[in-house]
């Protein structure tokens, strides 16, 4: 009985642990259902791709923004708040650009995400993955480099497999 028990407990934990973490896929911008205050940094393409790094996760993505700077970033971050290096393809020049990340899980289908420039906090996020597992709904809180505060929603659909 107690074999059987604990045979039971063991395939439970794998596949809690095989069902991953809501967040690893690939997503990409839906810019109809995104909402960015005027004079707000605004993305008019982001993909992202999100996968299981240790305890962590490795995000990498491609973006372009209203101003038409494109860019190519990776991080990967614990999901304790520890600030990670963001790497990026080309030179910082988007307003929401940031150097350092952090991401701290708050459950299973939510993180804040805070990005820094040069010590100075450009955004604080809260991404929010969708019960059904289909979207992600990033609230952000940012301040421009002239010191203005703005809110932007943006919404991204997961790709299929």
């Amino acid at each position: 009985m107690k074999i059987a028990s604990r045979i039971v407990l063991f395939t439970l934990t794998l596949s809690l642990l095989a069902a991953g973490d809501s967040f690893v896929g690939i997503w990409k911008l839906n810019a109809e259902k995104s909402k960015f205050q005027r004079g707000a940094p605004a993305f008019f393409f982001a993909t992202i791709q999100i996968e299981s790094a240790g305890s962590g996760l490795k995000s990498s993505a491609s973006a372009a923004d209203s101003e038409g700077f494109a860019s190519d970033l990776t991080f990967s971050c614990q999901l304790d708040g520890t600030p990670c290096k963001v790497t990026t393809s080309t030179a910082l020049r988007s307003e929401s650009s940031v150097d350092t990340v952090s991401l701290k899980r708050v459950d299973a289908n939510t993180i804040v995400a805070t990005g820094t420039r040069n010590g100075k906090l450009v955004y604080t996020d809260k991404r929010a993955v969708s019960a059904d597992g289909k979207t992600m709904t990033v609230v952000r809180d940012g301040t421009t480099p002239d010191g203005k505060s703005y809110e932007s929603i943006v919404v991204l659909d997961r790709l299929p497999k």
